[in-house]
């Protein structure tokens, strides 16, 4: 909502602005931006008038030696009548540019070089005056930027109003909130119209026959108007809030409601038929056309005015067409209620029809400030389109808004959830400052406070909001930092958290980029991982209130949306990817009970070669395998090379796993053909998935720290040609068991099938490094450890050293 200060300041005097901001802000309303109205000045400054002389050659002319702040006066030729030395004037210098467009330059004027101009109201955009200049009454310093000392136009706060917070959306409530961090009194405006004539209630009745919906309805009728533009003040005052002037009448319902946060409607009296209004639940399939010309059909769940005939508004939301007020309109029937927000606020969502009155319904309006609004409308509209108010109001109760009557609190409880020592006292002044009634009590061990919220706080139920209310008046910012009572380590991290971090960590450690799903998915999905009939992550938890219809479902694999993450980017022509998640996926009981969530881990990789060195010429099932190699060594856990995988995504043959135990912890491989058609992706791509969850079962192996050898280390090649079926990973892993202690490493530098080896064979090249701490190895010590590994590779692989 938007407050012009001046306005404001009719309710309440005010600090200056900057203090007004900031202490507003730490009281928790969020001011999204502070608005100058009026022409732009910015490029203006103060200048003091040293000296003024006769222009040699023009009588209607003055050269005036003016100080701006600079290291010399400059001289600037005037026109104006009333410029003399001493004054303090609005100097616009070379280069600036006036609100109405005009640029300044130096020009010579009758012979005598001026640098600037000093200007009058009408050049500033002030007002039309300029017969003179306008003489500025301040004690700036010469060179200070005009906007500093002179505010042409309203200054607005524009402040987003948090849900909960109904009382604010109005002058009245920010009246408050102001005398509650400044103190000062309200000054209310006059609200009691001058009646005359016979009672209203002969000319209309009201009934509510929708208790739940409608706790209150006041109705005031005014006869005689006439219906015009608005006084330039109001159309001043709307405009400055974000509203536009429609007519006096609606003007006045608008300017109220801005007022004291009550939504107004002015019904045109000869169109509601039958003198009865009726709150009612729409009929199924009822229509009404709204005053936006739409003809909208209604539900059993919106509530409806209706008059003796039909519905002619909809309540809290928009009026209806057919009993708008018009240039005829001769007799008004004033509308002022409490309606039910959530009601209001499901119709408004539902027809996609939010209004300003329907904004204020749907936070909760004051239920006892219907008769006062609806007097001040009724005066204002007497005032500005004549006509006379007839006497009394006629009103109608349902079922009483929901209110909380008392909230009982302990101060020695509010002090330790906010880490404050104020006294008992204390917080019973700053309740007060907030409207709040509070008296003390005696308590079990110690004493309480009980508190009664004034009806326009309907956000106040519990001790904890009365906290937060003591806390937001004494200041925030006071509040001191203390640990709190018996603190004496840092809090144990859980176990889960520290799992997700350091997976995290791994993972971004390797170059890939962490993405943030949505975790709704669409039924499609199972289906085009290939998943099982029996598969659990068939099982699905569905999303009552989906916010797109087709993902009506919690997502029960991150593999999705990785490779809907990337056929977008690839159909942008972005062919290097490489993308993780790590998040929770959810899987269904089927018998009914809550579903488990697992944690997971989902890595993508794909190597499109737009970097300077081309990735495609290295697999990408060995990059998936490597960053899954990392994430175990980066956690600490030890698992078992598996060439075989459960997970149907995956390719056949190309896909593996590590093992810990009986059970896969780690899945990788490139992309089943099938599944990445469904996708859409066209390109080599390999997944990698890590259960999280299993792994923060396994204990972690604490990295084991090894003493730098300052000896020689030895290294040894090997041919092998061992069976095409031999795997790679079980010749290492027997090598670095037979090598003896001496070996320091042993890894695989060639794979060669072809020219010079025998079918249903395959040529292993590998390097062994022997290296020990304390001396230097012998060659003969190396040769039996040689012989060893070329022994075990015979007789355990049918090897044969080429």
């Amino acid at each position: 909502m938007k407050y012009p200060l001046g306005w404001l300041a009719e309710w309440i005097d005010l600090p200056d602005l900057e203090t007004l901001d900031e202490r507003l802000t730490i009281g928790g309303l969020e001011i999204e931006e502070v608005i100058q109205g009026g022409p732009d000045l910015s490029a203006l400054i103060v200048g003091h008038v040293d000296a003024r002389q006769q222009h040699p050659d023009a009588d209607r002319l003055s050269l005036c030696s003016v100080d701006v702040g600079g290291d010399a006066p400059l001289d600037i030729v005037c026109g104006a009548p009333n410029v003399d030395a001493g004054q303090k004037v609005a100097v616009a210098l070379h280069g600036a540019v006036l609100p109405d467009g005009m640029k300044i330059k130096r020009s010579k004027i009758r012979g005598v070089k001026s640098n600037g101009m000093i200007c009058s109201p009408r050049e500033l955009g002030l007002s039309d005056e300029h017969e003179g200049i306008l003489v500025l009454d301040t004690d700036a310093a010469p060179g200070t930027p005009l906007p500093e000392v002179l505010q042409p136009g309203e200054i607005v706060l524009d402040v987003e109003i948090t849900p909960n917070r109904g009382d604010w959306v109005s002058m009245l409530g920010m009246a408050r909130e102001v005398r509650a961090h400044f103190g000062g009194e309200i000054r209310m405006p006059e609200t009691e119209p001058e009646e005359s004539g016979e009672d209203c209630a002969g000319e209309i009745q009201v009934s509510i026959d929708d208790r739940t919906g409608c706790s209150r309805y006041v109705a005031r009728v005014i006869r005689g108007v006439r219906v015009g533009p608005s006084p330039d003040w109001l159309v001043a005052r709307l405009e400055a809030a974000g509203l536009r002037s429609v007519s006096n009448v609606v003007d006045v319902t608008n300017l109220v409601m801005l007022e004291f946060g009550q939504p107004l409607h002015a019904f045109d009296l000869a169109r509601v038929r039958g003198g009865e209004i009726r709150v009612r639940a729409a009929e199924a399939g009822e229509k009404l056309r709204t005053l936006d010309g739409q003809l909208r059909e209604l539900v059993p769940a919106d509530l409806v005015i209706a008059d003796g005939e039909g519905g002619i508004a909809l309540a809290g939301v928009m009026g209806g067409a057919e009993s708008e007020v018009g240039d005829e309109t001769r007799d008004v029937l004033l509308e002022s209620a409490c309606f039910d927000p959530t009601r209001v606020r499901r119709t408004a969502k539902r027809l996609g029809l939010h209004s300003d009155a329907s904004y204020r319904f749907e936070r909760g309006v004051d239920p006892d400030e219907q008769a006062r609004a609806a007097d001040r409308a009724a005066r204002l509209i007497a005032e500005l389109a004549g006509g006379s108010v007839l006497p009394g109001r006629v009103e109608a109760t349902g079922e009483p808004a929901p209110r909380t009557e008392q909230i009982r609190i302990e101060p020695s409880r509010v002090n330790r959830l906010l880490g404050t020592a104020i006294e008992a006292d204390e917080m019973v002044a700053l309740l007060e400052r907030l409207n709040i009634a509070a008296h003390r009590e005696e308590a079990g061990q110690g004493e309480a406070l009980v508190c009664s919220p004034p009806s326009y706080r309907r956000d106040l139920h519990i001790p904890t909001d009365l906290a937060e209310e003591i806390a937001r008046v004494h200041g925030f910012d006071r509040i001191e930092e203390t640990l709190p009572p018996g603190f004496s380590a840092p809090p144990r991290v859980p176990d889960e958290r520290r799992m997700r971090e350091a997976a995290r960590e791994s993972l971004a450690g390797v170059g890939l980029v962490e993405l943030m799903c949505f975790p709704a998915s669409p039924d499609r999905d199972v289906d085009d991982l290939l998943l099982a009939a029996d598969d659990p992550r068939r099982a699905r938890v569905t999303v009552v209130n989906p916010m797109q219809a087709e993902e009506n479902r919690l997502r029960s694999s991150l593999v999705p949306s990785l490779l809907r993450v990337a056929q977008s980017n690839l159909a942008r022509q972005t062919t290097d990817l490489h993308l993780f998640e790590v998040s929770r996926v959810f899987l269904g009981d089927p018998d009914g009970g809550l579903p488990r969530e697992p944690l997971e881990a989902a890595a993508l990789i794909i190597d499109g070669g737009e970097g300077l060195w081309d990735a495609r010429s290295v697999p990408v099932f060995f990059r998936a395998k490597g960053v899954a190699e990392r994430l175990l060594s980066d956690l600490g856990i030890e698992a078992g090379f598996d060439a075989g995988c459960s997970e149907p995504y995956l390719h056949p043959g190309a896909k593996a796993s590590y093992v810990a135990g009986k059970r896969e912890v780690v899945q990788l491989g490139e992309l089943h053909p099938d599944v990445a058609r469904a996708f859409g992706i066209e390109v080599p791509a390999a997944v990698v998935r890590a259960d999280l969850d299993a792994l923060r079962q396994i204990p972690a192996t604490p990295p084991a720290l090894e003493e730098v050898s300052r000896h020689p280390r030895v290294r040894r090649d090997l041919s092998i040609l061992l069976p095409d079926t031999a795997a790679a990973g079980d010749v290492l892993e027997a090598v670095r068991k037979r090598a003896g202690a001496s070996l320091h490493n042993a890894t695989i530098f060639d794979h060669y099938r072809g020219k010079g080896v025998p079918e249903g064979q395959v040529s292993l090249s590998l390097r062994l490094d022997f290296q020990r701490v304390d001396r230097t190895l012998t060659d003969e010590e190396v040769a039996k450890s040689v012989d060893r590994v070329v022994n075990l590779l015979q007789s355990q692989f049918g090897g044969e050293l080429r």
